[in-house]
């Protein structure tokens, strides 16, 4: 039997910046179902090239992430994506670059009626009320000209979903929190202007995403507060103050616990103490995908894939590919010089069905759209490998702001636990590093009310 202060139940990146925050003044038990850290933040080679399976990075905007870095001393391995012709590139009947000039230029994308709906913006921008779809409240504001070709393409990439299925306040809050205060067009001219503000960047690790989980892992194990892998969560309860967490092969008592792992194995150890909360947790769905990850030889190309990306218009979509990250161009040093390597993501609640499909099916539709876009029709990858997630991404469907609500309103009324986790207050890295820095400054502050 163990004791200790904080019991975290999930050793993805939630629960692991959760732990590290917490370990400065209190003790720390983690405990993690798989043989290693890290959930879904997974890197691996493929013919002597790194490749991130799911998250490649963050944006260096969050504060959290800075001091986590330097908490467990990884600022050495932090590497930024290389900036120099940071393109991000749009699908529709062949690449076209995204940038705010596509207001003032000529493209197929957004014709000149569709611009002016947009401009009416600047002195039409009403408050949004009640939790509408994504689709709703853009096209209220922007018209709906701007759904297929940009919003569609957004959504997938960021949460492999359609527009029409998210709520814009879970989903998107700072759009939403722009929108009560006025013109978000006029907002987002306003900051591209500010010479002063910082643009964020695209920030990894040397060795992949899940360098940053190791990185913890270890750092918990230099405080003797080591990750018990291999330790799933079977059970809690609590009994009088205390909460005592039954594993395989041992048990623990903890003052506080924090649960972090997937919606769904949430809801199920949450079942007996909180089932209004578990039948909440249950609702949460979860966008299926796969990842083609493939290498080829540069010189095989004709137009070699030069930027950060490419995401396609929902018109293009329905092969089941949402979008090719250029990773030899994001990363170089992750590759030979004469080597090219991309990552491509199909499915999500798009086209859930193809996720289903034999690789050499998903290999093929990759294939197919690198010798399309890059006018390269003999291109053949020289290595390549899929991966598949069956619950890759959190869904943020209409609901989701309210069930938000109803985990905050717990919180304030159970102060020794907290639920963490990308299903909950943002999908990204750095929203997972945020939370659980507000989660430990909690903890701290509940059970060491004098420090």
């Amino acid at each position: 039997m163990k004791s200790v202060d904080l019991c975290v139940i999930g050793a993805g990146i939630s629960g692991l910046s959760l732990a590290a925050f917490a370990s400065e003044r209190l003790s720390v038990c983690v405990l993690e179902e798989k043989d290693t850290v890290g959930g879904l933040l997974q890197s691996q080679l493929l013919d002597n090239a790194l490749f991130d399976e799911a998250a490649n990075g963050w944006l260096d905007s969050e504060p959290a992430v800075e001091e986590l870095i330097q908490l467990v001393n990884a600022v050495g391995d932090v590497t930024p994506a290389n900036n120099n012709q940071a393109t991000r590139y749009l699908v529709k009947n062949g690449l076209h670059p995204l940038s705010p000039k596509l207001l003032i230029g000529s493209t197929p994308l957004v014709n000149w009626w569709q611009k002016l709906r947009i401009l009416r913006e600047f002195i039409w921008s009403p408050k949004p009320k009640g939790e509408p779809s994504m689709a709703d409240f853009m096209s209220s504001r922007f018209g709906s000209g701007i759904i297929d070709n940009f919003l569609a393409p957004m959504c997938a990439g960021i949460y492999a979903d359609a527009p029409e299925k998210m709520s814009i306040r879970a989903a998107f809050p700072n759009l939403w929190n722009m929108a009560n205060q006025g013109s978000i067009l006029r907002q987002l001219i306003q900051r591209l202007r500010d010479k002063s503000r910082k643009r964020p960047h695209l920030t990894t690790m040397r060795q992949g995403s899940n360098q940053l989980c190791t990185a913890i892992a270890d750092f918990l194990s230099s405080k003797d507060m080591p990750v018990q892998t291999g330790s799933p969560a079977i059970k809690i309860e609590k009994k009088d103050t205390d909460w005592v967490i039954t594993t395989s092969n041992d048990t623990v008592h903890a003052k506080a616990i924090a649960i972090t792992c997937p919606a769904n194995a949430s809801a199920t150890l949450l079942a007996h103490t909180h089932p209004d909360v578990s039948s909440d947790l249950a609702t949460i769905q979860y966008s299926p995908a796969a990842v083609v990850m493939q290498t080829f030889k540069k010189s095989d190309f004709k137009n070699p894939p030069i930027g950060f990306g490419a995401l396609l218009s929902r018109s293009e979509q329905h092969r089941g590919l949402l979008g090719i990250l250029f990773t030899s161009h994001l990363y170089p040093y992750r590759c030979s010089d004469e080597t090219t390597m991309t990552r491509s993501i199909l499915g999500g609640s798009i086209v859930p069905n193809v996720v289903s499909e034999p690789d050499a099916v998903l290999e093929a539709i990759a294939l197919e759209a690198h010798r399309e876009l890059f006018n390269s029709p003999n291109i053949t990858p020289t290595s390549v490998r899929t991966i598949r997630w069956t619950n890759a991404i959190p869904r943020y469907s209409i609901g989701h702001w309210h069930l938000q609500e109803r985990m905050r309103a717990f919180h304030n009324d159970h102060p020794t636990i907290r639920l963490s986790g990308n299903h909950l207050f943002g999908v990204a890295v750095k929203d997972c590093i945020r939370i659980g820095q507000e989660h430990a400054n909690h903890f701290i502050h509940t059970l060491s009310p004098k420090i």
